[in-house]
């Protein structure tokens, strides 16, 4: 199981707008089968770094996502969002499961 996470630095006082939009281009996805994300933003009232929104799932496998597909709602809603970005990162994390644990032998 692995944990996915977008990363989107705004413009200055944009974060909210940025969490609309990728809402959108979640709930595209989540139409598609992928699991539900989670929206989340730092630093708005909040301690944090301000001005970054992240959107967070859990997938089975990590595969390539072609082009054909990608839902149309993303070709839609992607290049607004990405004229108030700064940075767009993509990180990937491996849970540690204790299944996972078991078999690297490091838990029994």
């Amino acid at each position: 199981m692995y944990l996915v996470r977008r990363v989107c630095r705004t413009q200055p006082g944009q974060a909210w707008a940025v969490a609309g939009y990728l809402t959108k281009i979640c709930e595209a996805y989540e139409e598609g089968g992928r699991n539900k994300a989670q929206i989340y933003i730092g630093g708005q009232g909040l301690p944090g770094t301000p001005n970054v929104v992240y959107a967070e799932w859990t997938q089975a496998t990590i595969e390539p996502n072609w082009p054909t597909n990608i839902p149309d709602a993303v070709r839609e809603f992607n290049p607004k969002m990405q004229q108030l970005l700064t940075e767009y990162a993509l990180e990937l994390y491996e849970l540690a499961t204790p299944e996972k644990l078991v078999e690297r032998g490091v838990a029994q």
